[in-house]
């Protein structure tokens, strides 16, 4: 007679959200700081004294904002004539 297998493990919500958060702080410490610098960035990191960067920064940030209007209205005109 062949063992009987027990039957599969039925997460439960609390499993699910426990999961979820050790997956999130996993994220958080191994992820890229591509954009705001992760889930724990510090504001006081931001403040910057040499007006290079502040400028290099609001131009960036400028033509970041150019090209997105752009890409929106070249998108726009191209698919909704």
């Amino acid at each position: 007679m062949a063992p009987s297998t027990p039957p599969p493990r039925q997460d439960t919500a609390r499993d699910t959200r426990e999961r979820m958060a050790r997956d999130m702080r996993r994220l958080g410490q191994q992820g890229e700081k591509i954009i705001g610098g992760g889930f724990d960035a510090d504001p006081s990191d931001n403040v910057a004294d040499d007006a290079i960067e502040i400028w290099g920064k609001r131009i960036g940030r400028g033509l970041g904002f150019l090209f997105a209007l752009y890409l929106i209205w070249h998108l726009f005109s191209t698919y909704m004539r």
